[in-house]
């Protein structure tokens, strides 16, 4: 075998494995299922992601679900992306989004969780309502002592 075609057989592989996606999948709903939990994604506003450092995307269908991976997890995840409570077409990185918990805004599993994209949605989202406004680490925080899912 040529020395050239060695080198690439030998690269080859770490190239391909270098270009795996940290781009969020879309979300269908009604057809993705919650790696943590199991149920069928069925409001996209509450959805989000992980992707591991292999390129492997999880879905989820709330916040509190990927969270509680995220926490269990962090050492295999390269990115984590929650859905634009107020634009579900749109992923926001889930270390930059602001969190709201409001029992007026209920989501899939309880927790009432939703996201934006900054502290000022998060506000005009909660203006007359219960609740708190969270920032990632807060959230990352609240999850660790309230959410109590065992898979």
């Amino acid at each position: 075998m040529r020395p050239l075609l060695r080198v690439l057989w030998v690269f080859l592989p770490l190239l391909l494995f270098s270009c795996a996606t940290d781009k969020p999948q879309p979300i269908k709903v009604g057809e993705d299922v919650c790696e943590q939990c199991k149920m069928v994604i069925a409001d996209k506003r509450f959805a989000s992601e992980v992707i591991t450092k292999k390129g492997k995307v999880y879905k989820f269908d709330a916040i509190e679900c990927m969270v509680g991976y995220y926490n269990e997890n962090e050492e295999e995840i390269k990115r984590a992306y929650v859905v634009n409570f107020l634009n579900p077409e749109e992923f926001l990185p889930a270390e930059s989004a602001y969190y709201v918990r409001s029992p007026q805004i209920r989501s899939p599993m309880g927790m009432n969780l939703s996201a934006y994209r900054s502290r000022e949605d998060a506000q005009k989202a909660l203006q007359g309502k219960e609740g708190e406004i969270l920032d990632w680490q807060a959230l990352r925080e609240f999850i660790k002592r309230e959410y109590r899912f065992s898979h």
